[in-house]
């Protein structure tokens, strides 16, 4: 599996080494380029009460007068309409909400599985529905084993007990991620860092890599997929100063030695191509330039997304994107695929260069397994 990571990672180093020149001149000439990534969020319905999200609030505070989440028909009707469009896709990210809410889950993978057959394709969970997600998980094993599963996990015990705002969430989340790694996929797990949890970096890190789950990391974010505008609670001066100490073991994380490095007042160099590469779908089929901004750029329903991606206005987006400072992962991950040269210069810097290379070499070979 290394050896096939490393020519994965090498291949796709060189190929996105290539690409970042022409995508440049391509956005600054206005001109239209088929999408890399997709996220899409099949639902916004929630069954944590988490501290830093508010997502489970949307259905009733924000609802889609008349409209449904997209079924797994439509979404097929979509793919096949805009399949020239979606060509070039390389991974589709599913998220919510919690996904497994949706009774017809398993559908949406078959379907985006059928359509786009060479497309990787990883699905983010809270655990708690560990019967049901454990039995979905099972039919999805059945035609397409090589889907990346993701559980979060904000603390050890009761404190993500607390953040998630569910009692005994820490054991379902546990007991999840078991049962599917049993079920041999390849799980992955993000701690949101927070006030409440922004001292168990290390420890949730370490209790996962016993586990053979790959472990990451990130900020409270504040966004229109969380609906919490205004909610999202700096760090103090002590907690800030935790958070960097806990970093630093991950110096060969392009994404957390970064975070550091953002924590630290250093500036992003990594260009954003949110809404240009990437685009993240709401669950009722709304196209956005990603999982932060809430504008719609247009309806798939209603209309083929190359034309709702070439609209004047999704264009005045992506010139407003273009000096993005967040350092949200979701999308950070996708522009450093696409621009790779930032990360580059970051690994030149960088005295962990083997660490580094071994982490990516791994998780490359674990995308490729079975392809």
């Amino acid at each position: 599996m290394a050896g096939k990571g490393t020519l994965n990672l090498l291949w796709g180093g060189i190929k996105a080494s290539l690409r970042q020149p022409w995508l440049a001149w391509r956005r600054r000439r206005g001109l239209l380029v088929k999408p890399l990534f997709l996220d899409y969020a099949v639902t916004w319905r929630c069954n944590a009460r988490c501290q830093m999200c508010n997502t489970w609030r949307r259905p009733t505070e924000h609802p889609q007068t008349g409209e449904s989440e997209l079924s797994p028909g439509e979404l097929d009707a979509i793919l096949a309409r805009d399949a020239d469009f979606l060509g070039a896709v390389e991974k589709v990210g599913l998220t919510g909400g919690e996904p497994f809410l949706r009774p017809d889950l398993v559908e949406l993978v078959r379907v985006l599985h059928r359509r786009l057959p060479q497309v990787r394709i990883s699905l983010v969970s809270n655990g708690l529905l560990t019967e049901r997600i454990l039995t979905a998980l099972e039919e999805i094993r059945s035609f397409f084993p090589d889907l990346v599963f993701s559980v979060s996990l904000d603390g050890l015990g009761e404190l993500h007990d607390q953040v998630r705002g569910v009692p005994g969430a820490f054991q379902r989340a546990l007991a999840t991620m078991r049962g599917a790694l049993e079920l041999g996929f390849t799980v992955t797990s993000g701690l949101t860092i927070t006030p409440h949890n922004y001292h168990q970096i290390g420890p949730v890190a370490e209790m996962l890599a016993q586990m053979g789950v790959d472990f990451s990391c990130n900020l409270q974010e504040q966004g229109a997929n969380f609906n919490n505008q205004g909610r999202a609670v700096g760090l103090d001066a002590r907690q800030r100063a935790e958070v960097l100490r806990q970093l630093e073991p991950f110096a060969h994380h392009y994404y957390m030695d970064n975070l550091r490095q953002q924590l630290l007042g250093r500036p992003r160099t990594l260009p954003c191509y949110a809404g240009f590469t990437s685009y993240f779908l709401t669950p009722f089929g709304e196209v956005c330039v990603c999982n932060l901004i809430g504008t719609s750029l247009g309806s798939l329903r209603k209309k083929p997304f190359a034309r709702i991606a070439h609209h004047p206005r999704s264009w005045r987006l992506r010139r407003e994107l273009a000096d993005c400072t967040c350092w949200s992962q979701c999308e950070v991950k996708k522009s450093a695929a696409v621009a790779p040269w930032s990360v580059l210069a970051w690994l030149a810097r960088n005295p962990r260069k083997g660490e580094f290379l071994r982490h990516y070499t791994t998780k490359s070979g674990l995308w490729a397994r079975g392809r």
